[in-house]
């Protein structure tokens, strides 16, 4: 785990957390992008252009903030740039699970749970973003990335994901997976507005379920993949998410892996039994993001998940109060810590 404050235009935050995260990196680009490190500037500009000219059409941004990271941790732009955006080129495994309560004494909650296979190892940490121009973000980070899709902005909208494993035609171009949720935070101040910047963005025919919530108790699950959206609303006061689509929309398109499916089901009706005619709270959150048991564990550990998955972090958002408590890594056993958006400082044990 790692804490890092950054601030100022896209550049200086890639730069001050680069240098703050330089020993990390290390260790993160040999997970992520050691597969390209024989390729020749040809290679990488043919790649650039064809994976990800619509990302950075959209957010031109994030190639300052990539540049600014390389610097600060000495480090090559062309190795830092396929770490952050590698993603475009092949559909990611990680298999999450979300759940949001609306209404709690707390106000709305967002658990998460970050699910990898077990050989990428655990590398995740908090960035809290405050840029010259635009929502401040705390965030989980990857070391070397400008990921920042599971975190709350200043605006009271949280949000998560989890991967969803579609089918849908590929379209002709898309954005990078990891950060859509990032364009997201960046600019929505509601659940209304990150439904419509969602709807505006063209995602990977693999998709996503993205689990939002903001300040007022809004909720909503949008299933993207491709061109293809699907938006399902909470029934009552509770709404969650695994890694398969549940929306009419989506319904159609799940992949057809039986294995997969009844893990995630799986751990989707375990969220609704644990869930179910319970008064929400908090700490009822707390502990369906740590339900080690049998069918459906959501806190997993790789020696005995029939996915051989682990759970790299939880994690519990209140935008009300601008706050997300972090444990890393297993809810069942590990501690938890606080970070608060309006005040920063190195996370609090709880």
């Amino acid at each position: 785990m790692f804490y890092v404050e950054a601030c100022g235009s896209p550049y200086e935050i890639g730069y001050q957390t680069g240098e703050a995260t330089r020993f990390a990196i290390a260790s993160a680009v040999d997970m992520l992008a050691k597969q390209f490190r024989h390729w020749d500037d040809a290679q990488f500009q043919r790649a650039r252009e064809r994976h990800m000219a619509y990302t950075e059409k959209r957010c031109p941004e994030l190639v300052e903030e990539v540049a600014g990271i390389a610097d600060g941790a000495g480090m090559p732009f062309e190795l830092m740039y396929l770490t952050s955006f590698y993603a475009s080129m092949r559909a990611g495994h990680e298999e999450c699970s979300n759940l949001i309560f609306t209404d709690t004494p707390d106000g709305p909650v967002l658990g998460k749970t970050n699910d990898l296979p077990v050989h990428e190892g655990k590398h995740a940490g908090i960035r809290l973003v405050r840029p010259k121009n635009g929502l401040a973000v705390l965030s989980a980070n990857w070391p070397g990335t400008v990921w920042r899709g599971t975190g709350i902005n200043e605006a009271g909208v949280a949000l998560g994901g989890s991967s969803c494993s579609a089918e849908v035609p590929v379209p002709e171009q898309f954005m990078n997976p990891h950060t859509i949720g990032g364009y997201v935070l960046d600019r929505a101040e509601s659940v209304e507005d990150a439904i419509s910047l969602m709807g505006e963005l063209d995602a990977p025919a693999w998709g996503a379920n993205h689990a939002i919530c903001d300040r007022t108790g809004a909720a909503a699950i949008v299933e993207k993949a491709g061109t293809y959206q699907g938006v399902r609303r909470p029934e009552g006061s509770r709404i969650w998410c695994t890694n398969h689509s549940v929306s009419s929309e989506l319904t159609a398109y799940r992949r057809d892996d039986p294995d997969a499916m009844a893990e995630s089901t799986a751990r989707y009706d375990a969220i609704d039994r644990l869930s179910r005619d319970k008064p929400l709270s908090a700490q009822l959150a707390r502990e369906v993001v740590a339900y080690n048991g049998r069918p459906g564990a959501l806190c997993r550990y790789g020696d005995d998940d029939p996915r051989e998955c682990e759970t790299e972090f939880a994690c519990l958002m209140f935008p009300a109060q601008g706050q997300i408590e972090f444990c890393f890594s297993h809810a069942d056993r590990d501690p938890w810590y606080r970070v608060s958006l309006a005040e920063g400082g190195e996370p609090t044990r709880i």
